[in-house]
């Protein structure tokens, strides 16, 4: 996502602090990830009805062999067993089996098809929703964040859908059906066989529950040791150069640390009921076989039927144990899911749908504040930006130029006043029409791996390969992509890389020259180039600024001398505006500014007479 460069919304340290949260937020809601995918399973509910029936007359048929076991007994101590009934047992019990693993594959088969078409469906959803939201919520992410959200989170959804749905729902039939089984053959018993598994499973509810507690701090933990990790690999260069691996690797170290200590205590918090679950739900062999014993010296119940509920009702409970599992992995997946829900939740940006005719393109601000995180950061801010004309933003770092630039295209939406565009509020525009009336070239130029003619045309894909060339010529890069072996079929790279700097800055102006956009905002794109770059780029930018109304966020003061309207800004107030001759005459701001920054020129100027010998 490109942004600007300079001074930012992220350089709030607030927001570097851990959001806090309330008592709703610090559990996990086991039946987000089914919440969230509960549209797309409607759409498919045949295929989902389907695999779990397959899967669960898979189950059946896996039972099979157990009851020809219990018959072969039955007949064996009633001496009327044969090899006839023997080999018909047999072999059922072998098609059973088969039948039961193709059944499960082709359960398993369906569950996935729809698993794979369901989450096609939600990253479709969550692209087309991201797309709606302000570029101002992109701020608080990182960049690992639109993968995360787009990939891998829905990518553990398929665990739910594909395995936890059929595998869970079968597991409870199966369950279901050998308890009404158990009855059948005598409720004595089968009480002896499920009293523990009632107590067994309470254990668990609470240990999930308690162990959710530590969900939010679990999460959060895990968010910092993947940024911490990421941030020390992504920085190693720049680590060893000034040999601070040492304190370096200790941050990542320790946020590895806590991320095991999160784990521990909701590991604490689970483990002395969830390790109780495990002692007590297969433990009901042992009531099995005290009930049993009395009932068979007490002649209430044969030997066949003791037998019978030892091997069924011993392994009563195992079925349950997957569901067990499954709970187990919802757990993580819902917190995901959570975020998921959240970002869903968040209010599309407000869009007209509306085309506006406008006579003119004057940009004006009207005691625009602007409000980030409770706090103002912007005041009172009024100027107007004329056609055929370059207003420059100036300032301290940190002043509000860049945010202020960010409203014009509403990046961000004002909490105070009007920004006008032709005397319109750009609030009665279209999303659409506002993104083709505003080019914003940023500093930091963000170019696709693909071709130097792709990212060309970005700016207007239907343009005609003459059109490219002129915006290139204009853009003066058109000489050093032909000089380039494949020309504008050459691959840039991942983000330019195969690209300089200023070669990159001139590629962006070029996409927007060919968008032809009314109104131009620069962050100004000399301000890290070399001079040979720089006059190259200077080149571009008077033409892309040709009859349009310009605005320039200005690094460089030499560059924006002879401009028609200078803006100061400070503190997120207007202090000054005028021309660059009026407002040296002024005792202000600008004229710090200017002495600060011919003092820097000065100095460089003599490193560069006198270099170090």
């Amino acid at each position: 996502m490109n942004t600007t460069s300079g001074e930012t919304l992220e350089d709030n340290s607030s927001l570097n602090k851990p959001p806090l949260r309330s008592d709703s937020e610090n559990s996990v809601n086991y039946l987000a990830s089914f919440s969230l995918i509960q549209p797309f399973l409607i759409k498919q509910k045949w295929a989902l009805i389907t695999s779990i029936f397959m899967a669960t007359l898979s189950v059946a048929f896996e039972l099979f062999p157990i009851y020809a076991i219990y018959r072969l007994l039955v007949l064996a101590i009633e001496y009327t067993i044969n090899p006839t009934t023997v080999m018909i047992l047999s072999v059922s019990s072998l098609i059973s089996v088969l039948a039961a693993y193709i059944l499960l594959g082709l359960a398993m088969r369906t569950s996935h098809f729809l698993a794979f078409n369901s989450l096609y469906q939600l990253r479709i959803k969550i692209a087309k929703h991201l797309a709606l939201l302000p570029m101002g919520f992109y701020s608080k992410k990182k960049s690992g964040d639109a993968k995360k959200l787009l990939i891998d989170d829905p990518e553990q959804l398929e665990l739910i859908i594909a395995h936890g749905i059929p595998e869970g729902i079968s597991a409870i039939a199966t369950w279901f059906a050998v308890s009404c089984w158990l009855f059948y053959i005598d409720w004595r018993m089968a009480l002896a066989s499920i009293l523990i598994t009632p107590i067994s499973f309470y254990l668990l509810i609470k240990g999930m529950k308690k162990g959710s507690e530590h969900a939010s701090a679990y999460q959060r933990a895990n968010q910092v040791m993947n940024a911490s990790v990421v941030e020390y690999l992504n920085g190693l260069p720049i680590i060893k150069i000034f040999n601070q691996d040492e304190k370096s690797h200790k941050e990542t170290e320790q946020a590895i640390k806590n991320y095991a200590n999160t784990e521990k205590s909701w590991a604490q918090a689970y483990l002395p009921y969830g390790g109780t679950f495990f002692s007590l739900v297969l433990s009901n062999v042992i009531f099995i076989v005290i009930l049993g014993s009395f009932l068979v010296v007490n002649h209430s119940i044969d030997v066949i039927t003791f037998v019978f509920f030892i091997i069924v009702g011993a392994n009563y409970s195992r079925p349950l144990l997957k569901l067990f599992h499954l709970f187990h992995q919802l757990a993580h997946i819902s917190m995901n899911s959570q975020l998921t829900e959240k970002v869903l939740a968040t209010p599309p940006q407000t869009d007209s749908h509306k085309t506006i005719s406008l006579d003119n393109y004057t940009v004006e601000f009207d005691n625009v504040s602007f409000r980030y995180d409770q706090q103002e950061v912007l005041h009172n801010i009024s100027f107007t930006a004329k056609p055929n004309e370059i207003t420059a933003l100036v300032g301290p770092s940190g002043a509000g130029k860049s945010t202020l630039a960010t409203l014009i295209p509403r990046f961000y939406d004002i909490s105070k006043g009007q920004i006008s565009i032709g005397g319109h509020s750009i609030t009665e525009f279209s999303i659409e029409q506002l993104m083709d009336t505003v080019s914003f070239v940023f500093q930091d130029t963000f170019l696709f791996t693909g071709t130097l003619e792709e990212n060309i045309k970005f700016g207007s894909p239907q343009a005609s390969v003459q059109d490219m060339i002129l915006a290139a010529q204009a853009a003066q890069i058109h000489d050093l992509i032909l000089s380039l072996p494949e020309g504008y079929q050459t691959k840039v790279g991942d983000k330019g890389r195969k690209l300089s700097g200023g070669e990159c800055q001139r590629i962006a102006i070029a996409r927007a020259i060919l968008k032809n956009s009314p109104i131009i905002i620069l962050d100004e794109a000399t301000a890290f180039s070399d001079p040979e770059n720089e006059a190259l780029i200077q080149q571009a930018i008077e033409a892309l600024t040709k009859d349009k109304t310009v605005i320039v966020i200005a690094h460089r003061l030499n560059t924006i001398k002879n401009v028609d309207q200078i803006v100061v800004i400070d503190n997120g107030f207007v202090v000054e505006k005028g021309l660059h001759e009026n407002l040296l005459s002024n005792d202000g701001v600008y004229k710090k500014l200017w002495t600060d920054f011919c003092a820097i020129q000065t100095s460089e100027s003599k490193v560069e007479e006198y270099p170090h010998e």
